[in-house]
């Protein structure tokens, strides 16, 4: 037999500071390297590569993506030109504005995007979790007192994440960037970026809470 239930669904959000970013960086180079040694053996990317790991940034975060040959009259040869496109990782995002003025600088580099990483701490999920569960506990208290019901246990509980947040930023602002910066214009700002330095999302935690209940006998309208 079907227990009664009373079904209670609420939902709890939290704002979240991003704590790491990704730098999609694209550079014009003057010749033809296919392999990690582009990282060193093409002018162009090694001169960027020099200049970030000078900064204080280590090697190891930078990768290179992918590499697209320009070919003439169907010939490649190993004087052909290339794009080539890096993954720069930033972990402390203190750093970010001279890492994205160092890019910006490079006659050769082309700023594409920012990605924004996020903490994903199991501990602090929990404690979202609990927060939207304190919250269905006392709205069904609340509706089981005014329809004289008793709440004697819980038949199911179903959670579900969601978020949302916001680039600051599209790729055309970038570019823009990138052109002022080689132009002659000096330093490097949120504002000449169009980019936040701070970036946030909101992260909802929905549950849904079948509770048991009972009628109260002594319960009248």
């Amino acid at each position: 037999m079907e227990p009664n239930l009373l079904n209670v669904s609420s939902s709890y959000r939290q704002l979240i500071d991003a704590n790491r970013a990704e730098i999609t960086v694209r550079i014009k180079g003057s010749s033809v390297i296919s392999n990690n040694t582009a990282l060193e053996k093409a002018k162009e990317v090694r001169q960027l590569v020099e200049a970030l790991t000078s900064y204080g940034l280590d090697k190891t975060a930078i990768q290179l993506q992918s590499v697209v040959a320009e070919v003439n009259n169907g010939v490649l040869l190993r004087s052909s030109s290339a794009t080539y496109s890096l993954l720069i990782r930033c972990d402390d995002l203190e750093q970010l504005p001279d890492l994205l003025g160092i890019i910006t600088s490079q006659k050769q580099a082309s700023l594409e995007n920012v990605s924004w990483g996020f903490p994903d701490d199991p501990a602090m999920i929990n404690t979202w979790v609990q927060a939207a569960l304190e919250l269905a506990k006392a709205k069904a208290k609340a509706m089981a007192q005014t329809l004289g019901v008793r709440i004697i246990g819980v038949h199911r509980v179903d959670d579900q994440y969601g978020s949302e947040h916001h680039p600051y930023a599209q790729d055309a602002e970038f570019r823009k960037s990138a052109s002022f910066m080689r132009s002659g214009g000096s330093g490097i700002s949120k504002d000449s970026l169009g980019l936040a330095m701070i970036h946030r999302k909101q992260i909802e935690v929905k549950v849904q809470v079948a509770f048991i209940i009972s009628q109260d006998e002594n319960f009248s309208i």
